[in-house]
């Protein structure tokens, strides 16, 4: 079966093809330049590269978080068109599990935190102890996850090198004390995580073979924060326009 692929969650955001019979991903069409995404125009892209045909798509998948939420909706809506257009079946993809694809690929086996940025503060993180998920995927505050990293724990993210060089080094202990005056090695080791970016391949390849289909109305991002709402006060009485 030929899976077409979509992964919007975070600033790198690409559309894959692969095919399930041969558990390969054919094409990948990537997009990091602005926050403007040319859908369509990856779409074209990774089909053409791929020597696929539209009619040729026999399942849609997509990456739908945690991430950038106005990515996923982006994703969800054009699955839902094609959907809607083709009757082609569709799939949702846990974006964790086509992160920890991309760093067993990168990096040493062994226990990892895996990190998105879920802004106000806080990630959603889940970490894998070398063999299994060890525990479900949950909020944590950033102060946690300096904790997590001071702590000596890998740490895998989109862009979570560059968001930790943007915190402050925590005193470096040297002769066993604390030093406040940390040297530009020292930040280096600090800032030091591996870039992971969730790809449409590991998407494709993961709808493809493991996925159940959904119904596409269905399709919502991960989003971890309980919706919150307040009631809006009575509106006011103006004599001759609201009475």
């Amino acid at each position: 079966m030929i899976c077409l692929a979509f992964e919007f969650t975070s600033d790198r955001r690409s559309v894959a093809v692969s095919d399930g019979d041969s558990q390969r991903v054919l094409a990948e069409a990537v997009h990091d330049r602005g926050r403007t995404t040319p859908v369509f125009g990856l779409v074209e892209r990774a089909l053409a590269e791929a020597g696929v045909r539209r009619a040729d798509i026999g399942r849609l998948a997509v990456s739908i978080g945690p991430g950038s939420y106005t990515g996923i909706r982006l994703a969800i809506a054009a699955a839902q068109g094609w959907h809607l257009g083709t009757g082609i079946e569709v799939v949702a993809v846990d974006t964790f599990e086509a992160l920890l694809r991309q760093t067993l690929r990168q990096a040493a086996a062994g226990p990892r935190v895996l990190c998105v940025n879920a802004q106000r503060q806080e990630f959603a993180v889940r970490a894998w102890d070398g063999r299994d998920w060890a525990g479900p995927l949950h909020l944590e505050p950033a102060e946690r996850l300096l904790q997590r990293r001071a702590a000596g724990e890998a740490l895998f993210g989109p862009d979570l090198r560059a968001w930790i060089r943007s915190v402050p080094c925590p005193p470096i202990v040297r002769d066993g004390s604390p030093s406040d005056l940390p040297t530009p090695t020292d930040r280096d080791r600090w800032a030091e995580a591996a870039e992971a970016f969730p790809t449409a391949g590991d998407v494709a390849l993961l709808g493809a073979t493991s996925a159940q289909p959904v119904a596409p109305e269905t399709l919502a991002p991960v989003y971890l924060r309980e919706a919150a709402f307040v009631k809006a006060p009575p509106h006011r009485k103006i004599p001759g326009i609201t009475d």
